[in-house]
């Protein structure tokens, strides 16, 4: 395989999982209109720090295992080692089931002392999804180390359909349940705790899938391994110590790089009793950030995971076959990518967040919509640096630098702690001491980890391309897209409610302002012809725009 043609799969793959990130975050969004709004601010509050503890222990127990397994196959895959890429594999379903054991343990047993006592049955309900997720992660690393990221794109999005689905439902039956057994005062409770059910059934539905897929390919896997003429195949033992060598300080960056939003969310609410709030305001508080802001958040922040993913197993080949030109190749590649993906969902967001709040959750007060405006705003700019910072994660876990990123980590969450303590103790911004400290955090790690991949493999960014362009055509959107939602919400000032009326300019902005893009970003060069081809479609598209001359050639 030419190195162009391994340069064009690699967006294309980068591009359908970053595809299925929007769409499956997109589901999420969808049906998180009307969960949140059933559950209101303070069901939302105890759903949100379930599913924050949740989630860092998913981290910890098999998050890095996709990473670790598609980081180590693919050296073994460049090599023609399948006999020992089978062992990895057997070996990592081994380790997922006695650390999903323990994990899903811990989190039952010891739900009381991670949240609050509203929170507690539904981080309980989420303690089996911690045992089954690990299986699905297994599975996706090992597509991933192929490089075929179809198998993992197409169960992100049934996890999340399947999600959607049982979230409300379970939500509905459990608040119902609280009412027939004489518990109405605690109906959002019961419901946050229905709604963590669909997380189990999103999980059990793409393991499935999975399981589904890899059973009907066993037979290639078989053909490969009878063909391999490896004289040294790895024992279990030492596959294990290489799994575990490589899974280890990924599980320590992973956890050191998102530990923040447990961290966050207990000092807040150790701050918020210090001064005499009840559970049930900064519940309701903490609910805002958490379930309105990060929700909108995560999507660009996904696609930037996605694309991460995508990185770490080319990047290691290259990185093994002593490609260092490749290296530079792709990391230049996905940070364009990312840039392109995350910078205008930023803009996007910080000028249209309050009608976009506004739109998705009506049954929020007018205090309540202004703060999600206000995190949505001051946010955007850490959003662009968290999608920065995944790739040099993967970057420096792809290229064997993987105790750095817990150094920079490490690091950034000093500053960051210190930082929210003075804020939430000595002022009074609230929710929005999360998004200063949070900037500060990416900010230190974006540049600790940059200056690490810069000493290492003589990288500089190509800053007009990953950059430059992408905020450049990202600004002129966002001009457009406010302009836009004026113009709307003034013409049809007469014709429709206050809610029909702003959902109409939001919807006509976003898609203004999305071809706006596009073209902006054509016009000033900063996608070409070429790297068109790369990705899905790329052909059509470039012939739309040579067709109405938007295109550089």
């Amino acid at each position: 395989m030419g190195k162009k043609k391994r340069t064009n799969n690699f967006a294309m793959q980068a591009t359908i999982l970053a595809a299925a990130s929007i769409v499956s975050k997109l589901i999420g969004m969808i049906y998180n209109i009307p969960f949140a709004n059933l559950l209101e601010e303070e069901g939302n509050g105890y759903y949100g720090k379930a599913q924050t503890v949740y989630y860092l222990i998913l981290l910890i127990a098999t998050f890095s295992i996709p990473q670790a397994v598609s980081k180590i196959m693919a050296e073994k895959i460049e090599k023609g080692e399948y006999r020992n890429v089978k062992r990895i594999f057997d070996v990592s379903m081994l380790y997922v089931l006695i650390v999903g054991l323990i994990a899903a343990g811990i989190t039952f047993f010891g739900a009381p002392q991670f949240v609050s006592p509203s929170a507690v049955l539904s981080l309980r309900v989420l303690a089996p999804t911690l045992f089954l997720s690990g299986f699905a992660s297994v599975y996706r690393g090992y597509y991933q180390a192929y490089g075929n990221m179809v198998p993992t794109s197409v169960s992100q999005v049934i996890e999340q359909i399947f999600n959607a689905f049982f979230s409300i439902a379970m939500a509905v039956l459990f608040m119902n349940i609280a009412v027939s057994i004489g518990k109405a005062d605690c109906r959002q409770m019961y419901g946050a705790a229905g709604g963590t059910v669909g997380t189990g059934a999103g999980v059990l539905s793409g393991l499935i899938y999975m399981a589904i897929i890899y059973n009907r390919d066993k037979s290639e896997l078989r053909e490969r391994m009878n063909s391999d003429t490896t004289g040294s195949i790895m024992t279990y033992k030492e596959a294990f110590k290489t799994l575990l060598m490589i899974a280890t300080p990924i599980i320590f960056s992973s956890f050191i790089y998102n530990v923040n939003g447990t961290l966050d969310m207990k000092l807040h609410e150790a701050i918020m009793k210090s001064h005499g709030y009840t559970e049930q305001y900064y519940s309701a508080q903490y609910g805002l950030y958490s379930r309105y802001y990060l929700v909108l958040a995560n999507i660009p922040i996904a696609m930037a995971s996605a694309v991460s993913s995508t990185v770490i197993p080319r990047v290691s080949a290259n990185h093994a076959a002593g490609d260092i030109a490749g290296c530079r190749k792709s990391i230049s590649k996905a940070l364009q990518l990312t840039m392109v993906l995350t910078i205008p969902c930023a803009i996007g967001f910080m000028t249209l967040g309050r009608p976009i709040i506004s739109l998705l959750y009506p049954r929020l007060t007018e205090k309540s919509v202004q703060t999600a405006a206000e995190l949505l705003l001051f946010g955007g700019v850490s959003i662009i640096f968290y999608g920065f910072s995944s790739v040099l994660n993967g970057v420096l876990q792809g290229v064997g630098r993987v105790n750095f990123p817990v150094v920079s980590a490490s690091v950034a969450l000093v500053f960051h702690i210190i930082l929210l303590y003075i804020l939430l103790e000595y002022t009074d911004l609230g929710t929005l001491s999360f998004i200063a400290a949070t900037l500060l955090y990416v900010l230190i790690i974006v540049g600790m980890n940059y200056w690490n991949i810069k000493k290492h493999l003589q990288y500089s960014i190509d800053w007009k391309n990953v950059i430059v362009m992408p905020l450049v055509s990202a600004v002129i959107m966002g001009v457009v897209a406010l302009s836009v939602y004026f113009i709307f919400t003034f013409i049809l000032s007469n014709a429709f409610g206050e809610y029909i009326r702003s959902g109409i300019a939001v919807i006509a902005a976003i898609i203004i302002a999305a071809i706006t893009y596009f073209v902006s970003l054509l016009r000033f060069g900063g996608y070409t012809e070429e790297m068109l081809l790369a990705f899905p479609k790329g052909a059509a598209v470039a012939r739309i725009a040579k067709k109405f001359h938007i295109i550089k050639e």
